[in-house]
């Protein structure tokens, strides 16, 4: 009778754990269908009145797998990325299908875990590091991450360590599309809140490898760059303007794969912005951001440019992307942005941007011309929006020449111009709590 008793008193318990286990998990599975048409008449790059626009459609389909509990969090990310046309009707074989993210994390205790895995990074103004969600790939990076967070304060530690394929004695040099990729990474973000007052603080320490294989079959001297700021903003719904400073400072050496030299850096980027609000309906930003470049005499194992790392291209410099990459002699963008919101669904903003070089390069002046952006969004549902927009370039003659491999005369006068239409669908397939 005893043993009957604690048999069904264990039995009790252990459903009662059971359940209460169950109860404390989520799985969520959604997905991503998202078709963007552009037409390019000059986008990234001018275009001559002889040349033909293209018209083209990027379509990116994900699959998110989220699991979560008290101290478990898990996420998958499957993504097929392709261009309209690729892949012929009667195959399936185009495309660039992957895993996106998959990463695990567990929490020790209470505002402690750590993430390991694939994962995208995001943060502040995505200046740094961000997921770039506008490329039809995104960025993801093969890190550990450890996180401790409370009401007020966020710290984040990542590193990570690469090789570029599966070997027993580390001699490859790891290359992206032709661009030296780092071997190892470690950064440290913190973040603090003060009332209205928000501050952020970042430290990026990334190696590089020189070359494959040095003398006496050992690798070359691994040279490392380093990345310091931060970010001060105020945003307080019942004062009428806020304002953001950004400021980054870069030290360190890295290897020019081009000039096949060590180069030593000392660059920074500064960037300023206010927003007001001028009625409930519309909103003016004015801003200025500025990375600084090297001088056309600087020593060849100098420089002063800043290399923007794994931050958003699309979100800074100008939608058409002249500048997403600043030239070596730097970039100044000096912008106005006026935003209308006449409803909770739809909202639109034109955008001006002048831009100059930070420094003078060797022919011509520092004027690269201007930009104007309009963009549209409207979300038809939680689950579907669409975005549209328009941009011109405004082009000078020193523009003409940073973009061309010859001389600025081979592009005639004619309208730099893009323009788009994206779809996104976004459903939720199932979420059980």
């Amino acid at each position: 009778m005893i043993i009957r008793k604690i048999a069904l008193c264990i039995s009790i318990m252990t459903m009662s754990f059971l359940c209460e286990t169950l109860l404390a998990q989520a799985v969520k599975i959604g997905g991503e269908v998202r078709t963007r048409t552009e037409y390019r008449d000059g986008f990234q790059a001018p275009i001559g009145s002889r040349d033909s626009a293209a018209l083209v459609s990027s379509i990116r389909t994900r699959v998110n797998l989220t699991y979560t509990t008290n101290v478990l969090k898990a996420k998958i990310t499957l993504q097929d990325s392709r261009i309209a046309g690729q892949t012929d009707p009667g195959t399936a074989t185009t495309g660039t299908t992957s895993v996106y993210e998959a990463w695990g994390e567990y929490l020790f205790a209470p505002g402690i875990s750590a993430a390991i895995g694939r994962q995208s990074l995001e943060y502040d103004d995505k200046r740094i590091f961000s997921a770039s969600n506008w490329s039809n790939t995104g960025n993801a990076h093969d890190a550990l991450l450890l996180k401790y967070t409370s009401t007020a304060f966020t710290a984040h530690l990542g590193s990570a360590y690469n090789s570029a394929k599966d070997e027993n004695a580390s001699k490859s040099l790891l290359l992206v599309n032709g661009k030296q990729y780092y071997k190892y990474l470690n950064y440290l973000w913190l973040t603090k809140s003060i009332g209205s007052l928000n501050a952020s603080a970042i430290w990026v320490n990334e190696g590089f490898q020189k070359d494959t294989v040095a003398k006496g079959g050992q690798l070359l001297k691994t040279n490392y760059r380093n990345t310091v700021g931060g970010n001060l903003w105020y945003n307080n719904e019942n004062f009428p303007v806020n304002a953001y400073l950004t400021g980054y400072y870069q030290f360190g050496h890295q290897y020019n794969m081009s000039k096949k030299v060590i180069q030593s850096i000392d660059a920074y980027m500064l960037a300023a912005k206010l927003q007001g609000n001028i009625n409930k309906m519309f909103s003016l930003t004015a801003g200025e951001d500025y990375y600084s470049g090297s001088s056309a005499t600087i020593a060849a194992t100098k420089t002063n440019t800043f290399n923007k790392l794994y931050g958003a291209n699309h979100n800074y410099n100008g939608f058409m992307e002249y500048w997403k990459t600043p030239k070596a002699q730097g970039l100044s963008d000096l912008y106005f942005n006026l935003t209308a919101k006449p409803t909770d669904k739809l909202s639109a903003e034109v955008a001006f941007h002048k831009f100059d070089y930070a420094k003078r390069p060797k022919a011509g002046n520092k004027d690269l011309g201007s930009e104007l952006d309009v963009t549209v969004n409207y979300t038809l549902s939680p689950e579907v929006a669409l975005q549209g927009g328009y941009s011109t370039y405004f082009l000078t003659n020193a523009a003409k020449l940073a973009k061309s491999t010859s001389s600025y005369k081979t592009f005639e006068d004619k309208t730099q111009q893009w323009a788009y239409v994206m779809i996104t669908f976004k459903p939720a397939f199932l979420n059980v709590k």
